[in-house]
């Protein structure tokens, strides 16, 4: 008896990768994919749409020509990979702690470069498995703090914040009332960007894809 298994397959439709694409670029001014979600898709976007890519491990850049559209998301870099990501044409970072900041303050601070920067804001997940618990990023008197400093930043072309959630809850999208209680009026006015992280999923029996119309 043959006792095989065959593995699973998913079935990627492109017009309906388009269509979700569109479905958020109504609602957003940029639109990012993460590669690491499934980086098959990375090239679609790509070659289909103006859309930027983010990106959190140097060996996802594989999947795409052109590093001016990355979004490049550290995670316990160090100067020299710092340097090699700029070297290859990434120009706009995200960071979500004060050493990984750091890190790249001292790295650029006696170049010529011009980057765009976020600094990730921790806002509590209110999940049913998560409601406990904060996830990555800075308090919010570090994010307030650090943009005042980075205001004016010779080397920062664009300031931003980004912080991430999850799209299946409706309640996590009622965030505005968070955001204001999380960043002074100071840090609104300083910035030039607003990053949400989180997902639009496609049709599967246990989501929700009204959810759209919430965000």
């Amino acid at each position: 008896m043959n006792s095989t298994v065959s593995a699973p397959r998913f079935i990627l439709s492109k017009k309906i990768i388009l269509e979700q694409y569109s479905k958020v670029k109504d609602v957003a001014d940029i639109v990012a994919f993460s590669s690491k979600t499934n980086p098959k898709v990375s090239p679609l976007i790509e070659a289909e749409t103006d859309g930027l890519l983010s990106v959190h491990m140097p060996n996802e850049l594989k999947h795409t020509e052109d590093m001016s559209r990355v979004l490049f998301l550290a995670q316990a870099w160090t100067p020299e990979m710092i340097r090699e990501l700029y070297e290859k044409g990434i120009r706009s970072f995200a960071v979500d702690n004060e050493f990984d900041l750091d890190t790249l303050l001292s790295t650029v601070d006696d170049t010529d470069w011009k980057i765009t920067l976020l600094l990730r804001l921790k806002l509590k997940e209110h999940s049913i498995r998560t409601e406990r618990y904060f996830v990555f990023g800075m308090s919010s008197d570090t994010i307030n703090k650090r943009i005042a400093q980075l205001k004016g930043n010779k080397n920062i072309e664009k300031l931003g914040v980004h912080f991430h959630r999850k799209t299946q809850n409706v309640n996590e999208w009622k965030i505005r009332p968070e955001i204001e209680d999380a960043l002074t009026e100071g840090t609104l006015e300083a910035i030039d960007i607003l990053n949400i992280g989180g997902g639009l999923p496609s049709e599967y029996a246990n989501t929700n894809v009204d959810v759209i119309n919430g965000i």
